[in-house]
């Protein structure tokens, strides 16, 4: 369960910039104790202009879970930190990147960061919060070996661990791939608890993969086939089905998997010729025809597709994050996914959902009363230099009563595009005098 999401110098992201999910102090609510975990709000979705930086907020999320998963098997050694820092500024360019989380493992509070320049990792951190109070783990302040200092309750053999680090890989990311119990378990959590939901055409196919193999387990297939039928997009089921791939086409896989094999360097995993032979196929309501999901509308897959994610985060109390939730869906599919994960009944592990979007109908009331909250609405906006700033709508102190949704397309928060509607007219009043004195 994340706490919050400190980043800087990350693609359009210049400056720190933090996210939060702890839920705001209610009026009259006493203040919380220092040794109590905060409320943590279930949804946080982010509002912006187009190229604010609404994705770049998620994808900063997405490539520190990457590194921490990556860094230490996948990273060339002497290739140093393949970041993505913001390029509008020379000085940021050079500068360190940083990436910090606050989540919870097992009912105890963990922060973890670390900063990154185009070299090595420059520091690195993980504090654990006992009674409330900061205790460090390991506090790592530059890529050497040396530059480690272990707090007193962090056992294990970690000053060997260190020595095997690289200068551009993360410690946690060694500690894990050498067994280390806590940070082996920690990292776990930080690379399991979030899953990614993309629009793009690899992002489709990872969550059809996902959708793929619910629909393999009786016990899933039943909830997916259940969601699809009362999204009334009058499909009956989805099944999974195998067929046998062209002789021609398995015997061209085999012979490119020879090659490369045989290439001085490379190790290539044989093809999964097994997975291409499955596809999933969708039967309507009252018919026996049976059609494959690419020939299904994009409402329908993206549906299909996002339910999935949501039943295994609903399941394993874990976080999904979704850029454009509202793409391809209507208003009221969007909101019922929102509803799930506000419905206790529904989200019983403490799932969360992080989301950007341009639906601003998940802003009002017209769906379902106050879908949003106050506390769980963001906003991204670029200044002129083209720098994302991040601020939640709380900072405005909107009334009870106040019609956010309204509030927000007048731009009372900022986050909005302007366009003079009166230079459009203008541009073509001048566009057409230029071309009716061509003609004349």
């Amino acid at each position: 369960m994340l706490l919050r999401f400190r980043v800087a110098n990350h693609r359009s992201i210049r400056d720190e910039q933090t996210l939060s999910f702890v839920a705001a102090r209610r009026r009259g609510a006493p203040r919380q104790r220092l040794t109590e975990i905060p409320e943590i709000v279930s949804i946080t979705g982010i509002y912006g202009a187009n190229a604010s930086g609404k994705s770049n907020v998620l994808d900063a999320l997405r490539w520190m879970k990457w590194a921490i998963q990556r860094s230490q098997t996948s990273w060339a050694p002497n290739e140093g930190v393949p970041r993505r820092p913001f390029l509008l500024e020379e000085k940021a360019r050079s500068a360190p990147s940083l990436y910090e989380v606050d989540f919870l493992h097992e009912g105890n509070r963990y922060s973890y960061g670390f900063e990154v320049d185009d070299e090595a990792v420059r520091g690195e951190w993980l504090f654990s919060f006992p009674h409330g109070r900061p205790r460090r783990l390991f506090d790592r302040t530059g890529p050497g070996e040396n530059d480690y200092d272990f707090g007193r309750t962090l056992t294990g053999e970690i000053r060997r661990i260190a020595t095997l680090t690289r200068d551009n890989a993360l410690f946690l990311s060694s500690a894990a791939s050498n067994n280390h119990p806590l940070l082996g378990a920690l990292h776990q959590q930080l690379t399991t608890c979030m899953q990614f939901a993309g629009h793009d055409f690899h992002g489709e196919r990872f969550r059809l993969k996902v959708i793929e193999e619910l629909l393999q387990q009786p016990e899933t297939e039943q909830d997916v086939n259940a969601l699809l039928r009362l999204a009334d997009l009058g499909i009956e089921r989805a099944e999974v089905v195998t067929s046998d791939l062209p002789p021609e086409l398995e015997e061209s896989l085999e012979q490119l998997h020879r090659a490369l094999s045989r290439a001085a360097g490379l190790r290539v995993t044989p093809p999964d010729t097994d997975s291409l032979k499955r596809r999933i196929q969708l039967r309507r309501a009252g018919s026996d025809v049976a059609l494959p999901i690419d020939e299904e509308s994009a409402g329908t897959r993206a549906w299909l597709s996002i339910a999935g994610l949501t039943l295994g985060a609903l399941r394993d109390g874990s976080v999904l994050v979704v850029d454009e939730i509202d793409s391809s869906l209507h208003p009221m599919l969007s909101s019922s996914l929102l509803r799930m994960f506000k419905d206790p009944e529904i989200n019983r592990h403490g799932a969360q959902l992080l989301f950007a979007s341009h639906d601003t109908t998940l802003l009002g009331t017209l769906l379902a009363e106050e879908l949003l909250s106050r506390d769980e609405v963001w906003f991204t906006q670029k200044d002129p230099e083209g720098a994302t700033t991040l601020f939640p709508l709380t900072e405005f102190h909107p009334r009870r009563d106040e019609n956010v949704e309204r509030g927000y397309l007048q731009g009372r928060y900022g986050a909005v595009p302007y366009l003079n509607f009166d230079m459009v007219r203008k541009l073509f009043q001048e566009r057409r005098a230029t071309l009716d004195e061509d003609t004349a």
